[in-house]
């Protein structure tokens, strides 16, 4: 593997992305001595994002301003970190993307063709995974989580109804951007399995496009 690939990893709150994020990354790191590879994740810049997800409980506020702030903050993103390094000939792994807005703000009620509008023109990553899990499951595994780390909840953990809405856009995404090359992976597995596919998929597609 030698050239520029952008991938990104969606998936609600729980769901044991950040695990697979990790995996894949130093999959990326063994797999090729030359490959170079550049973690990021969105949102980017903005401080007042995280702000605002932690002003209140209620899932449904600030639901244009989050929009508005998540989809600059992308822009600014691929203009100043994904593009230059993927010019570089670097590889780049993302942290959510723009399914996180369409999903989220989507489940805050903001139509999501109009949310899919708002990123036209916006890089599209070569391949996107989406890790799949029930809302019920991923809030048991945070709670676990919070308890381990000592983390603060923000208003889009805190309602089971909220994430499985948002977890219906993520599913219903697929068949939206059928441009675009998403993958949806059973992230109700044992972690190496959900790997494992995740590779599979991954030299598929990459031998696909050689």
């Amino acid at each position: 593997m030698n050239k520029s690939i952008f991938i990104a990893f969606e998936g609600i709150d729980g769901c044991g992305k950040s695990t697979q994020i990790k995996k894949f990354v130093g999959y990326l790191f063994d797999l090729y001595k030359h490959n170079h590879i550049v973690l990021t994740r969105n949102p980017y810049k903005n401080s007042n994002i995280r702000t605002i997800l932690k002003e209140d409980d209620n899932p449904l506020t600030h639901a244009e301003k989050l929009a508005d702030l998540f989809i600059t903050d992308r822009f600014q993103h691929v203009k100043e970190v994904v593009k230059p390094n993927l010019e570089n000939g670097n590889i780049v792994v993302t942290d959510r993307f723009k399914l996180s807005t369409i999903a989220y703000q989507g489940a805050q009620g903001i139509p999501t063709e109009d949310l899919i509008k708002r990123h036209e023109g916006l890089l599209v990553p070569d391949i996107t995974f989406i890790i799949d899990l029930p809302a019920s499951k991923a809030v048991e595994r945070m709670k676990i989580d919070d308890k381990r780390e000592k983390r603060n909840e923000h208003k889009f953990e805190a309602s089971v109804e909220f994430l499985e809405k948002t977890r219906d856009n993520y599913l219903k995404s697929k068949g939206l951007l059928t441009n675009e090359r998403i993958f949806i992976i059973n992230g109700d597995q044992e972690a190496e399995e959900i790997h494992k596919e995740i590779i599979s998929i991954f030299e598929r597609e990459l031998n696909n496009t050689n």
